[in-house]
């Protein structure tokens, strides 16, 4: 029930946004160490798929670009695996190998980039550096935006670990790489790069659409930082859906995609 009640809850602000094209491809970009088959775990490309989204496979940012032949529907979304654990820099450049993939493959249709956690920072500086003309909108899932206090305390917790005994056993039990989970760190042994955030949050980003999903009860980002309106490039220029949800993505996310993408 109270699913249910979430759903028509943001379906209401859903609807008070523009609508897009009737032909466009969605570009699902995980987070720092996450593979695209994230969002097929969480059940998001099955309600894209329920909502008439075919689906247009997986994509990598070499070839073969794709693991399945071309599908002429209209509308389809595609998975996309990153390098895991890259640095927002080195990530973008590699979405951008994907994306320029995608516009030769869907000639004329618009290109929808969707964000999970980091994946939405990547996925934001990639409009900053390489601006695409087929990319029309942005649409983020509790991305740091500003940055994630969680990368700070891992952070510190990793490093008081590599001090002591225990940090011998960190490779083996994954605690090693935890402290870069939101993919916001530069190389091991350094600090996460607020520097670089500010300069990417001042910077110039292209007149497409930009819609935040804030997760009020996400216990590893802020809602501020999740949200792009506050961002000094976006402020005023972003859409901002509320969501109660937490941090992992949900099924449901697909079917509020679909309500905010298709055309009304």
């Amino acid at each position: 029930m109270r699913g249910r009640l979430r759903i028509l809850l943001l379906a209401l602000l859903v609807w008070l946004l523009p609508g897009l094209a009737a032909a466009q491809i969605v570009v699902l970009v995980p987070g720092g160490w996450d593979r695209g088959d994230g969002f097929r775990h969480a059940g998001v490309t099955a309600a894209l798929n329920a909502a008439g989204y075919a689906d247009g496979g997986r994509a990598r940012p070499e070839a073969p670009w794709f693991d399945r032949a071309p599908d002429p529907a209209p509308r389809q979304f595609y998975t996309v695996d990153l390098p895991a654990g890259g640095v927002p820099p080195e990530r973008a450049r590699a979405l951008g190998q994907v994306v320029e993939a995608l516009a030769r493959r869907h000639p004329g249709q618009e290109l929808v980039l969707v964000g999970h956690s980091s994946g939405g920072v990547v996925a934001r500086e990639l409009l900053v550096r390489q601006p695409h003309p087929a990319i029309s909108t942005l649409v983020t899932f509790s991305a740091p935006h500003a940055g994630s206090g969680w990368s700070a305390l891992a952070r510190s917790v990793t490093d008081a670990l590599a001090d002591s005994a225990l940090g011998l056993y960190a490779p083996f039990i994954g605690i090693e790489g935890m402290h870069r989970r939101e993919g916001l760190w530069g190389p091991e042994g350094t600090s996460p790069d607020a520097a670089h955030l500010e300069w990417l949050n001042t910077r110039e980003h292209p007149p497409i659409r930009y819609v935040s999903v804030v997760r009020l009860a996400d216990p590893w980002v802020d809602a501020a930082s999740q949200d792009m309106n506050r961002l000094p490039a976006l402020r005023g220029r972003a859409h901002t859906l509320p969501s109660p949800g937490g941090h992992r993505l949900e099924a449901a996310d697909g079917t509020l995609l679909a309500a905010l993408l298709l055309p009304r």
